[in-house]
């Protein structure tokens, strides 16, 4: 029973992100629209969807409550700053709002990345740290956000998870990444 929970939740998230990655959902208001940016949209929630599939697989159930909380956290309290300054973007269209601060793509991206190197290690958290700072930069190119709603944004996303996030133990499972020709290896590794 509790198994069938569990799925329903991963699939929930799954689609929650997928939907708001939408060009539809995304895009509104954006100065530049081309790679940079679409890029950055998409890893705002890769990198956490990565994480909670990853903690789903190896049944990692506390660290799936922790990313949740971090994650719940992290959004709650961008979307209240977001509402209670609402500062105007940098290049604010006329068929736009404000709410230009903090960064919320850059706060779950960050969130996300803190989740993975204080969960897991920093061999996986650097490369994903580096990620979400691709996240901050095609905000900034985009022309949605100064540094500083960015720089706010990460803080927030890293602050949540030193509030709910703790080291995993589990030597029977180990992850890393590793430069290879063309690219980089994910590996992961289980003992059952």
């Amino acid at each position: 029973m509790f198994k069938i929970y569990q799925s329903r939740f991963l699939v929930l998230a799954i689609l929650c992100m997928l939907f708001t990655t939408s060009p539809a959902f995304a895009k509104r208001g954006a100065i530049v629209n081309d790679g940079i940016t679409r890029g950055g949209d998409i890893l705002q929630w890769a990198i956490p969807l990565s994480a909670l599939m990853y903690s789903y697989a190896i049944g990692d159930w506390q660290g799936v409550k922790q990313l949740g909380y971090t994650a719940g956290s992290t959004l709650a309290a961008t979307y209240v700053l977001k509402y209670t300054i609402n500062e105007e973007r940098p290049y604010q269209d006329e068929d736009t709002s404000g709410h230009t601060f903090p960064s919320g793509h850059t706060s779950v991206a960050f969130a996300g990345a803190g989740y993975w190197q204080m969960r897991y290690s920093w061999y996986v958290g650097v490369p994903m740290y580096a990620a979400a700072a691709f996240v901050g930069y095609s905000r900034n190119h985009a022309k949605m956000h100064n540094w500083f709603d960015i720089s706010i944004g990460a803080a927030m996303g890293i602050g949540a998870n030193l509030l709910f996030t703790v080291r995993y133990n589990d030597e029977n499972t180990q992850i890393s990444i590793a430069p290879a020709d063309g690219g980089a290896m994910f590996r992961f590794s289980a003992r059952f």
